[in-house]
């Protein structure tokens, strides 16, 4: 019954972050005052799992990065997956309520930055649709950790509750005899 839950669990999590909006360009705000054209992904989960998610996503492709003004900046990323050459990549996570907006910015070395009808954009949409289930999985490793943290503390006051239930029966019998 405990293996069922958990299943099904994990397949509501993963159900409900496929179900995120596709990817779709926006004009987004870059630093303080400067808006620039970005990609971005909605997803039905905390902003702590989709940045966690997305940092091991890129750490497994080998793209290192710091932190630049709330953003995340990886220089001169060569990456075959997201169709770019010699760009920086910024990405953001904002929340808005329950969900997670993801963006992503790809600045060329020429200081354009890839928007609507270029040439990577086919690339740049199919990363981000592939982090759905990279995102999925890590919300399904916290739920399952979740549950298990539920299921031990209830197994705990379980046995508190048997073994104050062998004291009253001590005492009951005591009482019992003493009669």
């Amino acid at each position: 019954m405990k293996k069922f839950f958990v299943s099904f669990l994990g397949l509501f999590f993963v159900c409900a972050i496929a179900n995120a909006q596709t990817v779709s360009n926006v004009t987004a705000e870059f630093g303080k005052d400067a808006m620039r054209p970005a990609y971005t992904m909605t997803f039905d989960c905390s902003k702590k799992i989709v940045e966690e998610a997305l940092q091991k996503r890129l750490k497994k492709d080998k793209i290192k990065g710091k932190s630049n003004s709330g953003m995340m900046l990886y220089s001169k990323v060569n990456n075959s997956a997201l169709g770019v050459q010699n760009c920086n990549l910024y990405t953001r996570v904002e929340s808005v309520g329950k969900k997670a907006n993801l963006y992503f910015f790809l600045e060329r070395e020429n200081g354009n930055f890839i928007t609507t009808g270029d040439a990577e954009e086919s690339s740049v949409i199919k990363y981000m649709e592939s982090l759905i289930a990279d995102v999925a999985a890590l919300q399904q490793k916290y739920d399952v950790n979740t549950q298990k943290k539920v299921y031990e503390k209830s197994e705990k006051n379980y046995q508190k509750l048997v073994s104050q239930q062998k004291k009253l029966e001590k005492k009951v019998q005591k009482a019992d005899n003493e009669r």
